[in-house]
């Protein structure tokens, strides 16, 4: 009994070890039959199609220009002529100030300019010039009575000369060519001999002059010539005549000058200051006056649309901003948000197509102008920031921040050869291969491509439609 219950325990054990043994091997063999298996082999035929690369985002109208102003002083509104919404023209007053005193003001200053060219005023000044005229005669006698008629001829010739010779020069630094440098040699020339022409008529003036027109007799009680004796005149006696000779040969081209800028005849930068001090006068008075009067008007600065304004009658309004204008004229401009993925196909000159919330069901083409070298982050989300701009005029005006979707056309590839993403294989970079199927077999093949989208890439070279690559290109070791 004790020897069968022996045997029995020995036949259970090699059952056992059979069973273990059996169920290693099968698991070894599969193991090696796992190792040895081939991947299978998906293939996809050449073929061509369309590769258009897209982002699409938000747009809003932006206007083309936009301006916040108000008045250029303080006061109480009096009058209030345009409202939100309005379309108004550059220049147009919008509102205005309290201005009696201003106006007042305003109107006397520009009588009292228009007064200077009344008949009246143009007669007076003829009658100044005539009255400078009479007077540097009498200048002209009493210093041609003192030092003669030669030496102030020869005086006057010099003066002249000396002021040419000033003439040529400026003319020859501003532009020093050989025609201007001939012109102040020429000057030169002529000023030397003004100048010797004086000199001798400032020794005919001593040795002549003076002797023959200052030497008076001196008579004894019986009125018998005694003696004669030299009563020269004296250099401040000279001067003086000079002095009064210059004042009144200025007054005549100042009375002149006048005279021609009230007829026309000159514009009033083209003379001496000295020349129009009362029209000067009256004109900077006039201007600051009316100057006075437009900062009691709201004026716009800009052509547009009234897109803000904060104005009553009797309101006490000061210098800050109180409106704001809009100009969105055409063609539009519209800011849009992208993806920031999406940052390589927004580049200036790509197409676009925008549609408008407010215009249903209709399309506008247009492109990108501008570019945000940063990533707009105000939102909270990082978003490139481009801006759009038709590229023809629609027929509708639309309000300033009009909404809408925008495409832009990234890149496109229209009947290329497309090749799946799935059968390239970068060996380095920029340099892709796929694997061609010749007689059952898969080869290398070196391919250039072009445009990618997340499913086909273009095939500049290397393939052509109707051959069959591998799907699975980077299983292949």
């Amino acid at each position: 009994m004790r020897r069968l219950t022996k045997n029995k325990w020995v036949i259970w054990s090699v059952i056992a070890l059979a069973i273990v043994g059996g169920t290693s091997y099968y698991y070894y063999a599969r193991l090696q039959a796992s190792k040895n298996a081939v991947a299978p082999l998906v293939t996809s035929t050449i073929s061509t199609g369309d590769i258009v690369l897209s982002a699409t985002g938000p747009g809003t109208l932006n206007p083309n220009a936009q301006i916040s102003f108000g008045f250029h002083k303080s006061g109480k509104v009096s009058e209030v002529l345009a409202k939100l919404g309005d379309t108004v023209n550059a220049g147009q007053v919008l509102a205005r100030l309290e201005n009696t005193t201003i106006q007042l003001e305003y109107n006397q200053a520009g009588a009292n300019l228009a007064a200077l060219s009344s008949p009246s005023a143009i007669a007076a000044a003829q009658q100044a010039v005539q009255d400078a005229k009479t007077n540097l005669a009498k200048t002209t006698d009493t210093l041609q009575g003192l030092i003669g008629p030669d030496l102030l001829i020869a005086e006057n010739n010099a003066a002249n000369a000396q002021q040419q010779l000033q003439v040529a020069k400026a003319a020859a630094e501003k532009d020093p060519s050989a025609a201007n440098q001939q012109k102040v040699t020429i000057a030169e020339a002529a000023l030397a001999k003004t100048k010797t022409i004086l000199a001798q008529a400032q020794n005919d003036y001593t040795g002549k002059y003076v002797l023959q027109k200052f030497i008076f007799p001196v008579r004894n009680s019986n009125g018998i010539t005694i003696s004669r004796t030299l009563f020269a005149p004296s250099d401040t006696e000279i001067a003086t005549a000079h002095a009064a000779y210059e004042l009144a040969k200025a007054n005549v081209s100042d009375a002149q000058n006048y005279l021609d800028v009230l007829q026309g005849v000159q514009k009033i930068d083209q003379v001496p200051a000295s020349s129009v001090t009362k029209i000067t006068e009256a004109q900077t008075a006039f201007d600051q006056t009316k100057a006075n009067l437009d900062a009691t008007e709201l004026t716009a600065p800009i052509s547009g649309t009234i897109t803000s304004i904060s104005l009553s009658v009797g309101d006490n309004a000061g210098t800050s901003a109180v409106a704001t204008i809009s100009n969105t004229t055409q063609p539009y401009i519209l800011d849009v948000y992208l993806d920031e993925t999406d940052w390589d196909k927004a580049k200036i000159g790509f197409d676009a197509t925008v549609a408008f919330d407010m215009l249903p069901n209709k399309t506008y083409p247009g492109k990108v102008i501008e570019v945000y070298p940063a990533l707009d982050r105000s939102s909270g989300t990082p978003l490139a920031h481009v801006r759009v701009q038709l590229t023809t005029n629609i027929n509708v005006d639309l309000p300033a921040s009009a909404t809408g979707s925008v495409d832009i056309t990234g890149g496109k590839a229209l009947g290329a050869i497309l090749v799946p993403i799935s059968a390239l294989k970068e060996i380095q970079p920029g340099k892709n291969v796929a694997y061609l199927m010749k007689n059952g077999k898969p080869v290398e093949q070196a391919i250039e491509i072009g445009l990618e989208d997340i499913v086909n890439a273009e095939v500049k070279s290397g393939l052509k439609p109707g051959d069959v690559v591998l799907t699975n290109a980077t299983d292949i070791k």
